[in-house]
């Protein structure tokens, strides 16, 4: 009683006419005789606070490697953190006897994961959920009140605490030098996946390069949980990388992976993309994490600059020009071993703002500017963009890539994934390496 879930298909007159049917059946029935229910208002509190409880263990969900690193921060700033493991196919199952099936995949592999967790853990009283958010047109910024709802529904109790990229996450009360520990360690798992997909291909013990990059990602975890530096480890690590490719291969056509940065970071969401890719001939780019957290950062500064708020101005200046200092002391561990460096902020939404408005917000900017960066540098082959089934932001993108593929004469395709059996989706990477491979073929190399 009282709920309506309206989606992006429903047109304005149909949505209005939904909330006039809903409000009609509410006055209806507190006007019939039925008998009125006291209801405890505590039930029905919606908010979530962005204040980390340091008395209480935090679950993460585990979205991509850098969520062990995020861990390692809190852990060294007094939070007892855990990670919790790789989602798969039982979680999504526990997401789905709670849920519509409409919800988008990122949400219900991440409820399913905290299901999980609590169906293993009975005393969970000390326990609390960390969900990031945001604000805008993504269904993000509701992921922590939705799935604290529905896990009450399902007889669990487990408060959420979230984050919101409005306040450039700066908002988890654990002061700046946490943010700047975690940010350089989110950095540094960046460029050591850079490293895995740019020799892994080349490899041929693939297990090695897996367990090589593991080794390494625990390595820099305890350096960041005991505040200690790491900088030796990245440049042992770019070494140890370039020892186990054979150089006499030939290279293989490149492609850069963008889109929903929950589905293009996360291995069960994506059927393994990368893998899949590199099992076809590819060799991949993804679009790193960092690359959304300088955005959030720009467009923190931004709002600034329109609110007129000197004390938000200055600090996001300083912390953009750290973020900055930070990401070019990490990147000089790799020089001369990854060839190709990302756009900044403003370079993507430049590119970015020939087809779609920077104030248009959301991952579809920074997917559109970094899809038509990779469209213009001869390094690359192709695209390939990923989105959850219904989701807003990729779909602007998969509606202008066709045509920017042809204005470019390169591939540039988008997948959906809803968590069943992606097999249109392995026929189009199939297809796509097979026609990469044939120009290059082609093209004598």
């Amino acid at each position: 009683m009282g709920q309506m879930e309206i989606d992006e298909h429903a047109a304005e007159a149909g949505m209005v006419t939904r909330l006039e049917a809903l409000a009609d059946t509410i006055k209806a029935h507190h006007k019939s005789n039925a008998q009125q229910v006291e209801l405890d208002l505590s039930n029905i509190y919606r908010g979530t606070s962005p204040i980390i409880n340091t008395a209480k263990k935090i679950i993460i969900p585990n979205m991509a490697p850098h969520a062990t690193v995020l861990a390692s921060a809190m852990q060294a700033f007094g939070v007892d953190a855990e990670v919790l493991p790789e989602a798969d196919k039982d979680d999504l199952i526990y997401a789905e006897e709670v849920t519509s099936g409409t919800e988008c995949l990122p949400y219900r592999v991440t409820l399913g994961s905290f299901l999980t967790y609590l169906k293993t853990h009975p005393d969970s009283k000390g326990v609390q959920g960390f969900m990031s958010g945001s604000y805008g047109p993504c269904r993000l910024g509701k992921y922590a009140i939705e799935q604290e709802r529905l896990i009450k529904q399902a007889g669990f109790d487990l408060p959420m605490c979230t984050t919101v990229s409005n306040n450039a996450y700066r908002d988890l009360n654990l002061g700046s030098s946490f943010e700047r520990l975690a940010w350089k360690a989110i950095v540094a798992i960046d460029h050591l996946e850079r490293l895995l997909w740019h020799y892994r291909p080349y490899s041929p013990d693939k297990s090695k390069a897996n367990s090589l990059f593991d080794q390494y990602l625990h390595k820099i975890a305890t350096c960041v949980r005991q505040k200690q530096k790491y900088n030796h480890l990245l440049k042992e690590a770019t070494i140890q990388f370039k020892q186990i490719a054979d150089p006499n291969l030939s290279p293989k056509p490149l492609i850069g992976i963008n889109g929903e940065i929950f589905l293009r970071a996360n291995r069960f969401a994506n059927n393994n993309l990368v893998q899949v890719c590199e099992d076809a001939g590819l060799e991949v780019v993804v679009s790193s994490m960092s690359e959304w957290l300088k955005y959030t950062t720009h467009r923190n500064l931004e709002d600034a600059i329109r609110d007129k708020s000197i004390t938000r101005r200055i600090t996001g200046i300083i912390k953009r020009q750290v973020q900055l200092h930070d990401e070019s002391s990490i990147s000089r561990s790799f020089k001369g071993m990854l060839d190709f460096e990302e756009l900044s902020t403003e370079e993507l939404l430049k590119l970015s703002s020939r087809l779609l408005s920077p104030r248009c917000g959301s991952e579809a900017v920074l997917s559109l500017g970094s899809g038509l960066e990779w469209m213009e540098n001869p390094d690359f082959a192709g695209v390939i963009s990923v989105m959850p089934h219904g989701c807003m932001p990729g779909g602007i993108v998969a509606a202008m890539a066709e045509k920017i593929s042809a204005q470019y004469s390169k591939p540039w395709i988008s997948l959906t994934y809803d968590g069943f059996t992606e097999s249109n989706n392995l026929l189009k990477i199939a297809n796509l390496a097979e026609i990469l491979q044939y120009c290059n073929a082609k093209a004598g190399r």
